[in-house]
């Protein structure tokens, strides 16, 4: 053991066992743990309640085990991070700091700053991996860029060499000598009065940190996992493996849950076991789209404010407050997207399809920005991830190149039938339904009116109508997509685009939907920053923009006959690519009621705007290279994928 002193800077990685961080400064001498708390710094997205019961919790179970290994838990609330980091430097004469990496567009601009800001008083620096199978700078196509769809980027993965041993907990810590100026955890302000009482309710159904992520870990594989498959899309029960929180929060190791899921997938296909093959190849997916998620936040960095696909910024989004309210407090007047939003509510937790459904009738049905909503779920999921909500978001509202169709609309009326056929999911979270005949469940406004007196239904009253009829929401979605069509034709004759884009159809060769690699920033002062730091994304060359896609053929052809254009497809039945769904993160309704009573005040996020205040440190070489690009003219391509059936993304 070496005799460094040296600062780990806890984050979204609050575990003893295979934190890579730790375990390095474990080896080389004394440690200092550190959480530091900066409101200001988490901007737009600072945690909601729930999220931050849990990190409450979690910090408490780590200084515990920390306690156990004879160190401790030093918490800091603090205006800026990298001046209570040095703070800690000072106290302790400390020789390094070390932390393990985050990928959200925040993250990445925070940490690259404080690492400079550190190497240029002569601190050295030092970050792993501890989030990730993949580093997202190691995974690219053959031509050397970036992945657009996820079948290639986990395709690529798979057929990738996998460091699979985990690096191993410390057994004994000791703890550097000098005195910090902390915190007590009950005024970082994770949790105030008001918000006890709901946030009491939420430990009888979880149970924060990284053993107890263990644990549960250990019981979703030996109980659940074989029958995943079959199990991973009915909205009630136990249909998932709940560890969406533990990961997101850093008390499970992602290496891990690969690992042991893995083995258990060797040993079903040596004993002929489909089943459990079948179940392991979907539980991985799910994880292969949280890989997916920070692989697109590293090289689009801008998709927590737009589109991965740039015709979007054209669509003309309703920003209806009251309409979004309605959908917030599951006041639709369709059932299960009301149930939906009311368990949201009370538990901070919904299963991943429902989740799918409320957020396509929220972009769909009612037109409401696509960043509202993420900005919702971020504030009210336990869960609560930014790369996946990203992920999720900009697939539904046809963001991606592998998304939803823009012009798919989904009948609730349908969705329900298919996934809560007896109705249970409903009445366990709309009680004025609870009276309703399974027939009438879903479409309550059908029933005869003999039907709802028994039922004690008054549609109106103590239910709400329809918010939106659904031909007509098909209808306005699809006026939508033309007007988005001619606005952007009307923005590129007018000479306001700053380049004319040739659009190439890549239908038939979708491994060439990529884009540029990115590459390190050169500056490297220090030399004791090793080669598996932190990269930051800088463009490689000119060709940065995102992919597009071409209008479907069906939708140019009206748009050439506007006579033809109200004639368009009425068709309520279940799209064909119904199964392919967009994780937003773990889900399931487990019955967690925890009765949400606490105030809560949601502010309207500004509407959609295109431009950030992050200010990235590439951005002057961009202006750069577009300028100077050949003719000023770039060639865009993009897929039209066939969506695999079985693309489902819960874990």
């Amino acid at each position: 053991m070496g005799s460094n002193r040296t600062i780990v800077w806890f984050r979204r990685d609050l575990r003893i066992e295979d934190n890579p961080a730790l375990a390095a400064a474990a080896k080389e001498g004394s440690v200092l743990p550190v959480y530091i708390w900066c409101p200001k710094e988490e901007g737009q997205f600072y945690p909601g309640r729930v999220s931050r019961w849990w990190l409450k919790q979690s910090l408490a179970h780590l200084d515990q085990s920390l306690k156990s290994l004879g160190s401790r838990l030093v918490l800091i609330k603090t205006h800026s991070t990298v001046t209570a980091l040095v703070e800690c430097v000072k106290a302790i004469q400390a020789t390094k700091v070390v932390f393990n990496h985050l990928y959200d567009p925040v993250s990445l601009v925070r940490d690259h700053n404080i690492k400079e800001k550190l190497v240029e008083q002569g601190i050295s620096v030092q970050s792993y991996n501890g989030d990730l199978l993949y580093e997202p700078w190691e995974v690219y196509s053959e031509s050397g860029r970036a992945f657009t769809t996820f079948n290639a980027f986990w395709k690529k993965c798979l057929h990738m060499q996998m460091d699979i041993v985990s690096v191993v907990p410390p057994w004994q810590l000791i703890p550097a000598e000098g005195k910090v100026e902390e915190c007590p955890l009950e005024e970082l302000g994770l949790e105030n009065e008001s918000e006890k009482p709901s946030n009491a309710l939420l430990g009888r159904a979880w149970s924060p940190g990284w053993r107890n992520a263990d644990k549960a870990l250990t019981e979703f594989v030996e109980q659940h996992l074989l029958d995943y498959s079959k199990k991973r899309l009915k909205v009630g029960g136990d249909s998932t493996s709940l560890l969406s929180p533990y990961l997101h929060f850093g008390e499970l190791s992602v290496r891990k849950v690969f690992q042991v899921t893995r083995m258990k997938q060797i040993l079903w296909t040596n004993e002929g076991n489909s089943a459990g093959e079948e179940s392991v190849n979907l539980f991985l997916r799910a994880i292969g789209l949280r890989e997916y998620s920070r692989y697109l936040c590293f090289n689009f960095p801008f998709t927590h404010e737009k589109a991965l696909l740039g015709h979007l910024k054209f669509f003309p989004w309703n920003p209806d407050a009251d309409i979004f309210k309605n959908w917030r407090q599951g006041r639709t007047g369709f059932p299960l997207v009301d149930a939906g939003m009311r368990e949201l509510w009370a538990t901070g937790w919904i299963h991943n399809r429902i989740r799918v459904i409320v957020s396509s009738f929220a972009v769909k049905m009612l037109l409401l920005p696509w960043k509202w909503g993420m900005k919702y779920f971020w504030d009210t999921l336990l869960d609560a991830d930014l790369e996946s909500d990203i992920l999720g978001w900009q697939y539904i509202s046809g963001g991606l190149p592998d998304g939803h169709e823009l012009e798919r609309l989904d009948n609730p009326e349908i969705q329900g039938v298919k996934f809560d056929p007896e109705g249970e999911y409903v009445r366990q979270w709309l009680p004025e339904l609870a009276r309703m005949p399974t027939e009438w469940i879903h479409h309550p406004w059908d029933a005869p009116l003999t039907v709802l007196r028994a039922a004690g239904v008054e549609l109106g009253q103590n239910y709400p109508k329809p918010i939106i009829d659904i031909d007509l929401a098909r209808e306005r979605l699809t006026e939508a997509i033309f007007k988005m069509w001619e606005s952007e034709a009307a923005a590129k004759a007018a000479g306001s685009e700053p380049r004319d884009e040739v659009v190439v159809d890549n239908s038939n060769s979708l491994e060439n939907l990529d884009t540029r690699k990115v590459v390190v920033l050169g500056k490297a002062p220090c030399a004791t920053i090793s080669a598996n730091d932190q990269k930051v994304p800088a463009l490689q060359d000119s060709k940065n923009e995102p992919p597009t896609r071409k209008r479907p053929k069906h939708m140019v052809e009206e748009g050439q006959n506007q006579d033809n254009s109200q004639n368009h497809n009425k068709d309520t039945g279940m799209s064909s690519i119904d199964q392919d769904i967009c994780s937003t993160a773990d889900s399931s309704s487990c019955k967690k009621q925890c009765a949400s009573t606490s105030s809560y005040s949601f502010s309207v996020p500004q509407q959609c705007s295109s431009s950030s205040n992050l200010k990235w440190p590439w951005q002057d070489q961009t202006d750069m290279e577009q300028s100077s690009s050949k003719d000023g003219k770039y060639i865009l391509s993009f897929p039209r994928e066939k969506r695999n059936e079985n693309t489902e993304s819960n874990y």
